[in-house]
């Protein structure tokens, strides 16, 4: 074993329990792998047993909704489907978690089961026997906007429910615990963060206005979870754990860091693991506009310096080894919980057992692995690893290679430098051709922004990763079909794209910059800046240039900026980034109609025109595939093939499976 990271590799006892090391996956899934079955689909169990078999040493199970007595029929907007849904009172589905369970036990590996009710629908069984259906919906779920999460309706609230109803939900957690632990579960997770979940809500201030028993002092506010921790404790004893995800405090009007320790004192007879989370749902997700790559380590450790009986783990941004050792090490944390590290690399314990940090892929924080844009399909993707929320399909992707074959890559951007390393690794002899003096591509531009740290750090790796294979890499070197014309068995084109330029009068002048030149010329760029095309490039570009103290403005054709960034865990971090800059301005439903010498002129939605000052104005309308010069190479090889931007304009994710889908084909 790798000593690398002692104190993170190290095992821990709970009672009569043992962890192999410190390494949580907290309760995540690709959520939207899981079909209509109501037991766990193959994608999913590969998943879990992924991270069982790699090294961690707890794994949460999620989207244990247990929902089937009463589904909910709510609006697409609140992505209700973000949340696998299992019949666990099934004896086929508990077969299939039974099965898998048995395995993650014999790979060392302790299991978890999300107590978890999207939709608020708890199923309880009564003393006759009989399942009731206990629907606490907020009526006014639908009315919240999908930006805050409105599926989780945190700040919605109802109070129309009593004691009784209080006291079912609660023995209907001791009856789903008591499930658990017959299909092998070892430990319970209760979710109660953010004021996302019963027990939260009734916590906070923000959601708990009762003037009876379960509100007003925190003894009665926390009334309730103590109910639900004595029911589970009634069904199963001491034989499993229960971790419960808690705020460590609350934003201003909920609950104090003081108040979060008085609650964390009440349930220490009960609980044996907490994961502090933040007081917000969203920033427990961290982006790349948070600097901080832990942004809640310290409010965990505080909670640590308390010296409770229980084991205080910590979730949000871990992923370097090296911090998350540190933290261990120190004394600030027992446990360190990662969902996405596991995401963007299901062999994350492996390359920590092996001492193989630098293999370890960047996360970009992006967060698509947790839902969608706005008119997005539900599905689930990684924009790093290609596999994830693939695995349907990817079974039937050839993953062996043939004969040995000579092979060019065009094009050394994201695209190019995937498709080179895994044809390497596939054993072929691979030739990756530059124009530029610079490996990168259009992420070349995240060495100059500071909340491109994420893309920046995936651009390195990917450079490393390059050329530390045997790839003969050629630089400054702007290759055409006829320089290579049978030299090579097959030609793969990453050439990428370029950006569209408008046909406005004025778009050609000296003070007209696309985005990433601007960005890599700020010198260039004057003290007004205009920026037409508000989505998220150009969003960040005005961003990139309020950061520096210049007066920046998107103009936007729709009716909101960045409409299609990731709605769930994204777009509202993203949203209060921009706003946080004096700087930084916007205009929706806004037409540019042209480019003056020191001005632009845009239309609004009624048609009047306005004019604003514009030193500079920065192009940010889309980018065009560069298809005609990928195409020229086609009959230089007896194979070509196009991936990534120069076949289709989109995203790291989309270029970086089609990289991956290409080369498996080779």
């Amino acid at each position: 074993m790798s000593q690398q990271y002692e104190s993170l590799l190290s095992p821990i006892k709970i009672g009569k329990f043992l962890l192999k090391n410190r390494l949580q996956s907290s309760n995540s899934t690709p959520h939207f792998s899981q079909g209509p079955e109501n037991y766990p689909a193959e994608p999913l169990i590969a998943h879990w047993l992924g991270r069982a078999n790699t090294g961690a040493a707890f794994v949460t199970i999620s989207g244990m909704d247990d929902n089937y007595m009463n589904p909910a029929n709510f609006p697409d907007f609140l992505d209700i489907p973000h949340f696998p849904d299992f019949d666990i009172y099934d004896p086929k589905c508990q077969n299939y978690f039974t099965e898998m369970i048995e395995a993650m036990h014999y790979m060392g590996t302790l299991v978890s089961g999300s107590l978890f009710s999207a939709n608020k629908h708890y199923r309880y069984r009564n003393e006759k026997g009989e399942f009731e259906c206990i629907d606490l919906t907020p009526k006014r779920i639908t009315d919240g906007p999908m930006g805050a999460i409105a599926m989780m309706a945190p700040d919605i609230y109802d109070e129309d429910f009593d004691r009784a109803t209080l006291e079912k939900v609660a023995k209907s957690y001791g009856q789903r615990a008591a499930k658990y632990k017959l299909m092998g579960f070892d430990a319970v997770t209760i979710h109660m963060s953010y004021r996302a979940q019963l027990p939260g809500q009734l916590l906070s201030p923000l959601t708990n206005h009762r003037t009876d028993e379960f509100g007003g002092s925190l003894e009665n506010r926390a009334r309730f979870s103590i109910m639900i921790f004595e029911e589970i404790r009634k069904a199963v004893g001491n034989d499993m754990l229960i971790e419960i995800q808690f705020s460590g405090e609350e934003r201003e009007g909920g609950y104090s860091f003081e108040d979060g320790l008085k609650f964390l004192k009440m349930f220490e007879p009960y609980v044996d693991i907490v994961q502090v989370r933040s007081p917000e749902g969203d920033e427990n997700h961290p982006i790349p506009f948070e600097l901080n790559p832990t942004p809640f380590l310290d409010l965990a450790s505080r909670v640590k310096a308390q010296g409770f009986d229980f084991l205080v783990s910590n979730v949000g941004g871990f992923f370097d080894p090296k911090a998350a050792d540190e933290a261990i090490r120190e004394g600030k944390l027992d446990l360190v919980a990662m969902a996405r590290a596991w995401i963007s690399n299901p062999n994350y314990g492996d390359l920590l057992y092996e001492g193989r940090p630098e293999d370890i892929v960047p996360c970009l924080r992006c967060n698509k692995c947790h839902g969608r844009g706005q008119h997005d399909v539900f599905v689930s993707t990684c924009s790093v690893n290609p596999h994830y929320g693939f695995e349907v399909v990817d079974k039937y992707i050839p993953k062996e290679s043939g004969k040995k074959k000579k092979i060019a890559v065009i094009g050394g951007g994201p695209g190019g430098m995937q498709a080179a390393i895994q044809l390497a690794d596939k054993g072929h002899d691979v030739t990756l051709y530059e124009a530029t003096d610079k490996l990168g591509g259009a992420t070349i531009h995240s060495d100059y922004v500071n909340f491109k740290w994420t893309l920046k750090q995936y651009k390195d790796f990917l450079i490393n990763q390059t050329k530390k294979r045997d790839i003969k890499i050629v630089m400054n070197t702007r290759v055409n079909a006829e320089m290579i014309k049978d030299q090579y068995d097959a030609i793969v084109a990453a050439v990428g794209a370029e950006p569209v330029i408008p046909n406005i009068p004025g778009i050609n002048s000296e003070n007209v910059f696309v985005a990433t030149d601007a960005i890599m010329n700020p010198e260039k760029i004057g003290e007004n800046v205009v920026v037409i095309g508000g989505g998220e490039v150009g969003v960040e570009t005005a961003m990139y240039f309020a950061q520096m103290g210049k007066n920046a403005t998107v103009i936007e054709m729709r009716d909101m900026l960045a409409a299609d960034s990731t709605f769930i865990h994204y777009r509202e971090m993203f949203k209060e980034a921009w706003e946080k800059l004096p700087n930084f301005h916007s205009v929706v439903n806004a037409t540019a109609k042209s480019i003056e010498s020191n001005s632009v002129i845009y239309t609004d939605k009624d048609g009047a025109e306005h004019e604003l000052k514009a030193d500079s104005v920065v192009l940010s309308v889309g980018m065009r595939s560069k298809k005609d010069e990928a195409l020229s190479f086609y009959g230089a090889s007896d194979h070509f093939y196009l991936i990534g931007d120069c076949y289709k304009p989109g995203t790291i994710q989309t270029t970086t499976r089609s990289a991956y889908v290409t080369a498996a084909r080779i």
